[in-house]
């Protein structure tokens, strides 16, 4: 075994402009204190982070590096690729997953990119289950670590694309703001609900062949955080986004399957952000 071989791979890291930082050896646990300030792409610091025969591993800090990583988990029948890839298909027909990837012990991480400046936090099944992230505040073992037996390789070397759109609306924080309030409607608030859902469902039943399957999502996520809040029937939405989309059933190979599976995505991932409507005293 190559004794720079842990070097080599923090400074191959470096080299793609990402900030590292050691980890003990065969543990995943950072090795300096305030390694959040102490990620470097420096190579003369790097080689006095990782002596000639150092065998620590590589810890790469997502947010300077502007990253955002995603950890799929494959252990306890929690397939996060598969979960993954059966989002991407509920919110666009052809969404693509490629970009820089590695092989962990028990998964998968694939790198994205994300502008400079942009704060996404980690992030724990908040999309699916056995799928977290890595971002601001964030790290990940690099490629070239080793734990136990198990090595962190490198097996998509291609530049990590840009984090897509819908990823970054889905991983996005909560908004910190109160409830959603309704002050004195014209009307009751049963019937601004039911505007809510007509006018969801009306997106739905003539949304365009290109853009069917985000429209759908979309539809569902909405109402899906009036679901988590109380507001409406999970059982009574999921049969009007049923009956919305039911017209589009047949059309370029949508099935009734790949339907139920997108409402269900959006209903799922709505219920992580519930929203309430009350009235203002």
């Amino acid at each position: 075994m190559c004794p720079n071989r842990f070097r080599d791979s923090a400074l191959d890291a470096a080299h793609r402009g990402w900030h590292v930082f050691p980890l003990r050896p065969n543990s995943k646990t950072p090795a300096i204190n305030n390694w959040p300030h102490e990620a470097t792409i420096d190579e003369d610091r790097i080689k006095t982070l990782w002596p000639r025969n150092s065998r620590r591993n590589i810890g790469i800090a997502t947010g300077p590096s502007d990253l955002h990583v995603l950890d799929l988990d494959t252990r306890h029948d929690r397939d996060g690729v598969d979960t993954l890839y059966q989002l991407a298909a509920s919110v666009a027909a052809r969404a693509s997953l490629i970009t820089f990837a590695v092989a962990t012990p028990h998964g998968r991480h694939l790198y994205y990119g994300v502008p400079a400046g942009m704060r996404l936090p980690n992030t724990a099944s908040r999309i699916g289950a056995g799928i977290d992230s890595r971002g601001h505040g964030g790290y990940v073992v690099a490629p070239g670590s080793r734990i136990g037996p198990d090595s962190y390789r490198i097996v998509s070397a291609r530049p990590p694309v840009m984090l897509p759109d819908w990823l970054v609306e889905l991983l996005a924080p909560p908004p910190l703001s109160p409830p959603s309030l309704v002050s004195n409607p014209p009307y009751s608030l049963d019937a601004y609900l039911n505007a809510i859902v007509a006018a969801e469902t009306h997106k739905v039943r003539t949304a365009e062949l290109g853009v069917r399957n985000i429209t759908l999502f979309r539809a569902s996520f909405t109402l899906g955080r009036l679901v988590a809040g109380g507001e409406l029937d999970q059982l009574l939405i999921r049969d009007a986004l049923a009956a919305a989309a039911q017209g589009h059933i047949g059309i370029q190979n949508f099935t009734t399957r790949e339907m139920f599976r997108t409402i269900t995505s959006g209903l799922a991932i709505g219920a992580n952000r519930p929203r309430r409507l009350t009235r203002r005293r």
